[in-house]
């Protein structure tokens, strides 16, 4: 088992004052079989409580701001042992249906068609990643939160987000049940995506960007049947201002 500390920062900047701000933030981890949480603490600027909560996708902290503010920071960080070797169990079968059904993030048309009928091997997992390590490119700031598998695999660039839709849409297309997972990890400077599947279960991660099975420097946060499940922050406010985000994490073994 190996001791992992974590840092989170979010920082929203409006360009004008806005009120009635209602939020949901997922960056704290939840103590599952492969990781165990000692410490996680959470602080927002303005100060308010938040109500923390569990819902089919992970812990969440919502809360309203009513004054009128310009800003709004997310200070987040913890302690996690993590034990890759000792993979969360999976439900069984009949309850993994909403995770074998492909979303409108992952739904499949000829690009990924065609990326299915080049794989090879009988383990399909396996091949994926192949595929990926010899196709997609890692490139930043060629796509965004709202592209789509299709459209990442028929440019076959993008950043974590991107891969990993990619994986999801071909392993659905294969029926293997998978969910999309959100996190941290060591030596990056923001949150990370990877890929969680099914199989004899038990759930098992795959990184497509860093072409490895997740290890011990990783910590989940959240999961979903894509990001959309699963956003760091999402909120709603008044107010006719437009909002900068930017955010950073740190990972680092103790």
């Amino acid at each position: 088992m190996t001791t992992l500390g974590f840092s989170f920062q979010l920082q929203l900047s409006f360009s004008c004052p806005v009120q009635r701000h209602a939020f949901v933030l997922r960056c704290l981890p939840e103590s599952s079989a492969s990781q165990q949480v000692e410490r996680a603490d959470i602080h927002v600027l303005p100060r308010l409580p938040l109500t923390h909560s569990s819902d089919a996708f992970g812990l969440k902290q919502t809360g309203t701001i009513f004054a009128p503010h310009a800003g709004f920071c997310v200070q987040a960080e913890g302690r996690v042992q993590v034990a890759p070797e000792a993979p969360e169990p999976s439900p069984p079968d009949w309850q993994l249906g909403p995770y074998r059904c492909h979303t409108p993030m992952t739904v499949p048309g000829e690009a990924l068609q065609a990326l299915n009928a080049s794989l090879k091997g009988d383990d399909i997992p396996d091949s994926v990643m192949t595929l990926l390590q010899d196709k997609f490119v890692y490139q930043p700031g060629v796509t965004g939160v709202s592209t789509t598998a299709e459209e990442a695999a028929a440019a076959m660039q993008g950043v974590c987000q991107d891969e990993s839709h990619v994986m999801l849409s071909l392993l659905r297309m294969h029926g293997i049940p998978c969910r999309y997972v959100m996190g941290y990890m060591l030596g990056d400077g923001s949150t990370h995506a990877w890929v969680e599947y099914a199989r004899d279960g038990r759930w098992l991660g795959l990184d497509p960007t860093n072409r490895r099975a997740v290890n011990d420097e990783y910590i989940r946060i959240a999961f979903g049947r894509d990001a959309n499940d699963c956003p760091v922050n999402r909120g709603i406010f008044s107010g006719s201002a437009w909002q900068r985000s930017q955010c950073s994490a740190a990972v680092w073994k103790e």
